[in-house]
């Protein structure tokens, strides 16, 4: 069926059938319209609809002689509409002839983007890194700004489908809804890192956010989940170093500085082979697109290899700002379309995120974090689903001893937000040498 002709079939259905109009408002936008005249008459239309008119031929025409009169009259009217009003007899395909209106408007534009693109990929000297992330950011932005979602759902569908998803969860000895950190105090507030949702984990500098987010992660790999690391910061063998350091029982100070004895490398030989049946997939970036991350993300989760990704950190992987932006602005974005990559991949997002110096303000109250210390705080609090804030009280006391022996080590995690659970403070110590956690009472060592 030729396009003019779904669309002159369409405009006839809005006319015989205005509640039609409520379904298709949602679909279609006046510029979709292969037939520019066609778009203009859809233009009126939905605006007479939208302040509340009842819209038929007389109101549209009146509203688009307003709106441009010369193109209306270059048009002629829209008299020819009503001789199509007598062979549109099934007014109810109006969603349909919307779909199909829909559909070939996202492949002309996709025809015309790879047109442009083969275009720039003939030139000399052009970057093809840069030509995929443009396609990949066109094509992200071409299917977020015209995707049909049905949002609403009878209450009781969403009831059987929460019964599902538990029945699902009680089949399964591994529970596939929600993740283990191996953090018993955390995992006993917020019950671990949960597919679809965002952890932020925050910190001021030298915290150990970084050690705990791949701590975090080792734990989740160790028991088969699949684990994408991005790090905007550390190279590789910086990574490597924290692991062998934290896992395979070597000083940091000797990865750091030299000194390594022959023990030393049989260590971290042993542990290296051990990491082969790990499914521990590292990338070190120094910068990196959205729409690549997405890419990268989305490549894995369809072959079953995604089940948590860790951001080491959020203000590394945002893109600098633009003019007229601001920096939370640009963080807004950045978290957003993460929780999106997120519910995409059906997989846990933990990203790491700095603090500002405002904790280091407040000796008053013990230097409690709060949920503003989060960098461009704003939009991170709103999107996260849960926020854990990094407080070593070393730093802060005057006098540490009143926390034991173990003081210099005591690293408390404050849960500042959890849709899933109760906020609190969970505690583990932290061993400096190996660059290690443990738990109150127990080892959290990973050496096989």
């Amino acid at each position: 069926m030729e396009k003019n002709v779904i669309e002159r079939a369409l405009l006839c259905s809005l006319f015989l059938d205005q509640v039609a109009i409520l379904e298709v408002v949602g679909l279609l936008r006046p510029e979709m319209f292969s037939d520019p005249d066609h778009g203009f008459i859809y233009e009126a239309f939905t605006d007479l609809f939208n302040r509340n008119k009842r819209p038929d031929l007389i109101l549209v025409e009146e509203e688009m002689k307003k709106k441009d009169p010369e193109r209306y009259l270059k048009m002629g009217g829209i008299a020819y509409l009503s001789d199509g009003m007598e062979t549109v007899r099934l007014e109810y395909n109006a969603v349909e002839y919307a779909r199909e209106i829909l559909r070939h408007y996202l492949l002309a534009c996709m025809h015309k983007l790879f047109v442009q693109k083969a275009s720039e990929c003939l030139q000399y000297g052009t970057d093809y890194q840069k030509v995929i992330e443009d396609c990949e950011r066109d094509l992200l932005r071409l299917r977020m700004d015209n995707s049909e979602s049905d949002s609403l759902q009878p209450l009781s569908e969403v009831m059987k489908q929460s019964i599902d998803i538990h029945l699902d969860r009680m089949s399964h000895k591994d529970d596939p809804v929600r993740m283990l950190t191996g953090i018993s105090g955390l995992d006993g507030l917020t019950g671990g890192l949960y597919r679809k949702e965002v952890l932020v984990l925050g910190g001021l500098p030298s915290d150990g956010k970084t050690a705990l987010a791949m701590f975090m992660a080792m734990n989740l790999a160790c028991k088969g989940k699949h684990v994408l690391h991005f790090s905007f910061e550390m190279t590789g063998d910086q990574t490597a170093a924290r692991f062998f350091a934290g896992y395979a029982g070597v000083e940091a100070a000797r990865l750091r500085i030299g000194g390594l004895r022959e023990e030393d490398i049989d260590r971290m030989k042993r542990y290296a082979s051990g990491m082969e049946r790990m499914p521990y997939y590292f990338a070190n970036v120094s910068s990196m697109s959205l729409e690549a991350l997405r890419a990268e993300v989305m490549l894995r989760s369809r072959k079953g290899e995604c089940d948590a990704v860790v951001i080491d950190y959020l203000h590394t992987l945002a893109p600098p700002t633009k003019k007229g932006e601001t920096q939370e602005s640009v963080i807004r974005n950045t978290i957003t379309a993460l929780k999106r990559i997120a519910v995409e991949a059906n997989c846990a997002m933990l990203v790491v995120s700095q603090l500002n110096r405002e904790v280091l303000k407040r000796a008053e109250n013990g230097f409690v974090p709060m949920m503003s210390d989060l960098r461009d705080s704003g939009a991170i609090e709103f999107v996260a689903d849960c926020v854990v804030i990094i407080n070593r009280p070393e730093r802060f006391e005057k006098n540490p001893d009143k926390y034991g022996e173990n003081a210099s080590h005591l690293v408390k995690l404050y849960v500042l937000k959890n849709r899933n659970g109760s906020t609190g403070i969970a505690e583990l110590y932290r061993n400096d040498t190996y660059t290690s956690f443990v738990n109150p009472g127990g080892n959290l060592h990973f050496e096989d």
